[in-house]
This record gives structure tokens, C-alpha cells and sequence, in this order.
């Protein structure tokens, strides 16, 4: 797999990092203890990322802070939530509403993998977005967080960026490699793959390599279909029939929301991509949520599979290699519950969040609110 590839399977902004959960009290919570934090102090690291952040990283963030010429606010925490129904800017501006300053403030994970800012009142020599992009690109994945922390200040203080020679990777978009396109791994790999296709989220490792999944691929082999495949044909007809009566609403209103418009463009852009039956799945479901908006009824869905019923909420889902929440309907979370595998939605022969599509990597929607960021990054 190609650098840039394993660059690209990763969000380059909080298309699921959920810091602050998706608008529950439990988000609230978490809100104001960073606001409290704040006001402490300008810069706040969470006491469980000490191992990653130490004193000593915590003291030099302090001072690159304090050297800024407007008010700047860092937040360091770890993954939180998945359940993310609010947006990267809302979420920033739930602290600078807490705080009641303006400034240049920053959410960052405690590897500086995904970080999220945005001013307020201040004038940057460069969009935040561009900023934290720069941060993203410039800098490997693997390296420490404090860093690419240091450099997202330096950047917003108006310092150069580093040469181009001294870049971990350059994206296509600035004239790098373009990605080399997915293949089908063999079986040997699955395992392998379990581990690298969600980057963050590592929920390859959930599956891979236990015995219902060895089970389920030994059914697919012998011809089975999974009851979590999906009909082209039918899914593709859905899907367009949803858009375009989306599409119809919005034309009659004359201040249509934003939140559906946004909706009804990533709905579009997921059906010109005429990919798998994933895309079409993925349009229906960003229809169908545009149609709840102008209901004023959105609906929260299950991350293991979109199409279960229900409203889907904030549940612990513990694998080997981390624990996270994901947005869950009432029949998975008893999965979970349960130390069960819950029933995925596949794409192809495995759950569809082993890929490494735009798709695993938002959930479908649960785990980012900007799909139409999420697909135009996708560059498909």
C-alpha cells in the first residue's frame, strides 16, 4: 500500500473525531470540563493522554501558546466519541461560547492525527483548515504529537512552511502521487488488512482472524451471499428516486436549510461516483437524512449498519486494540452487550468498515457530519 494511500485511508480533519460527542448531555459534560480548563489555563491536556502529552510536552505547548500574538486555546484529548452529529466548526465553537473570548482555538487527538481549528475575531496568515491540512501532509503520522502541535502554531503566527523536500508526503492535490487504486487482497491478507483500513478506529481487529469470521468467509466462498450484501439494482433506484424528491423539496422552499443542501450535494456526489452498491447505499442514506431535515427530524444511525431501525446512540464497543464509541441501534448494542459481533452491513465479502473506502472511513455519515467534504476529499 502506497504512503499516500495510508495517508488518504486516515481523515485529515475530525470526520469522527467526536471530542465532544454527538449533542448529548455526555457531549455537555465533556464541554464544559474543557471550558473549565480553559479558563485555567490556555492550553488543557487531558489527565489520559499524559503518557502521549507529558508535563514536559504539556509546558512547551504552554509557552508556543503564550508566544502567539491573539489568543490562542489548545485542547488535548483522546478519542472520545463517534457519535458525532455535530460539526467540526460547531464543535469549536461550543469552547469559544463557553469561554466568551475570541481567539484561535484547537482540538487536536493526543497524537496530533486529527486536529480541528478555527478563529474567532482574529485575522490568520492562512485559512485554519489550510493550516491543520499543511500539518497533516507535512508531517508522518506516526510522529509525536507536540511536534506538529508546534507547527500548526508557528503556521498560524505566519512562519513559513517547511520545504517541500522536507515533507513526509505531498497530496495530489499540490501535484503528489496519485493513490494507487484498491485491490482485492488475498485470503492470507485479511487479517493484516483488519488492522490497517480505518485507520484511527482499528475495527479490522474487532473481526479479523476470530471464528465467526472465518465462518462467514467460508460461507461466501461456497457461493452464499451474506444477509448484509447489497442489491445493486434496487439500492441504485432507491437512492435516485430519494434524491430527486430531496432535490424537489428544496426547490420549493425559498431559504432552504443548509444542513439538507449540504446533504442533497453529498447525496449527488455519491451518485455520480457509479461505483459499488456501497455508493448507492451511501446516497440513499444522505437523501433520506436531507428529507429528515426538512422534517426537523434527523435521525441518528446505527455505524454497523445505517439501514437498522431505530434511533442509534452513543455505545462502548471494545476491541482488541482500543475502545471507542460508535452511534448504535438497541439490537447491535445488545450484540455488544453481549460480547457479540453485531450484524454489519458488508461491502463485497467483508463488513463494509474494513475497507478502506470514504465510507468505513465516516461511517456512512455516523461518524462525520461533512460528507460532502468527506467525498470531495476522496477525490473520486
Amino acid at each position: 500500500m502506497s504512503g499516500v494511500f495510508r495517508r488518504l485511508a486516515v481523515p485529515a480533519i475530525a470526520f469522527a473525531f467526536a471530542l465532544l460527542g454527538g449533542g448529548t448531555a455526555y457531549a455537555q459534560d465533556r464541554t464544559d470540563v474543557m471550558v473549565e480548563g480553559l479558563k485555567q489555563s490556555p492550553v488543557w491536556v487531558s489527565d489520559s493522554v499524559t503518557r502521549r502529552i507529558d508535563d514536559g510536552d504539556r509546558a512547551a505547548l504552554l509557552r508556543a501558546v503564550e508566544a502567539m500574538p491573539f489568543s490562542t486555546y489548545l485542547v488535548v484529548a483522546p478519542f472520545l466519541s463517534a457519535a458525532d452529529v455535530v460539526s467540526d466548526e460547531d464543535r469549536l465553537a461550543l469552547l469559544r461560547d463557553g469561554l466568551g473570548k475570541d481567539g484561535l482555538y484547537i482540538v487536536s487527538d493526543d497524537r496530533g492525527q486529527i486536529v480541528d481549528a478555527t478563529a474567532f475575531g482574529v485575522q490568520l496568515p492562512m485559512r485554519a483548515r489550510d493550516i491543520t491540512q499543511a500539518a497533516y501532509w507535512d508531517f508522518d503520522r506516526d510522529d509525536p504529537a507536540l511536534p506538529k502541535l508546534e507547527y500548526i502554531l508557528a503556521l498560524a503566527r505566519g512562519e513559513p512552511r517547511m520545504p517541500r523536500a522536507e515533507r513526509a508526503a505531498i497530496p495530489p492535490s499540490e501535484g503528489g502521487p496519485t493513490p494507487t487504486p484498491y485491490s482485492e487482497p488475498d485470503e492470507s491478507d485479511n487479517a493484516a488488512l483488519g488492522f490497517g483500513v480505518i485507520g484511527a478506529f482499528l475495527f479490522g481487529a474487532a473481526l479479523s482472524g476470530t471464528g465467526l469470521e472465518r465462518r462467514r468467509r467460508r460461507r461466501l466462498s461456497r457461493g452464499r451471499r451474506h444477509a448484509g450484501s447489497l442489491p445493486a439494482g434496487d439500492v441504485r433506484t432507491r437512492a435516485v428516486n430519494a434524491h430527486s424528491k430531496l432535490a424537489r423539496e428544496l426547490a420549493r422552499k425559498k431559504a432552504p436549510n443548509e444542513r439538507a443542501l449540504d446533504l442533497e450535494a453529498a447525496a449527488s456526489m455519491a451518485l455520480d461516483r457509479k461505483g459499488k452498491p456501497i455508493d448507492d447505499l451511501g446516497a440513499l442514506v444522505l437523501a433520506e437524512r436531507g428529507r429528515e431535515v426538512l422534517k426537523g427530524s434527523e435521525r441518528s444511525r446505527c455505524y454497523f449498519d445505517p439501514r437498522h431501525h431505530g434511533q442509534a446512540k452513543p455505545t462502548r464497543w471494545t476491541t482488541n486494540r482500543a475502545t471507542i464509541e460508535v452511534p448504535a441501534c438497541t439490537k447491535c448494542a445488545r450484540a455488544i452487550a453481549a460480547d457479540k459481533v453485531p450484524d454489519s452491513l458488508w461491502d463485497g465479502d467483508r463488513p463494509y468498515w474494513q475497507r478502506e473506502t470514504v465510507w468505513a472511513r465516516t461511517g456512512i455519515g455516523t461518524l462525520r457530519r461533512d460528507m460532502r467534504g468527506a467525498l470531495a476529499e476522496d477525490g473520486r
